[in-house]
């Protein structure tokens, strides 16, 4: 199984669609059939994980993150050799 950290708490997340869509309140799981159900393949992970496997926090994270950096505040984002980016 996948995991992750999530404000500093390790997570793990479902390894199959069918156990995201499990993990899913019941409200979201229409929803998750039919954004899933139009995702081209190649999209499938990103989509599945981002939308529908991270806690709602996570999401908000990430959301507040995209904020940021659109601001012009890129602290904490780094490169891919772990070297602080600099745009």
């Amino acid at each position: 199984m996948p995991t992750t950290s999530v404000r500093g708490k390790t997570i793990t997340l479902p390894d199959t669609l069918d156990g995201i869509r499990a993990n899913l309140p019941e409200e979201r799981r229409a929803e998750f059939d039919r954004v899933i159900g139009s995702t081209p393949l190649r999209q499938i992970v990103q989509v599945a994980l981002m939308q529908f496997a991270l806690p709602p926090e996570a999401q908000d994270d990430d959301a507040a993150a995209g904020d940021r950096i659109r601001a012009g505040d890129w602290t904490g984002v780094h490169n891919s050799d772990g070297t602080p980016f600099t745009p």
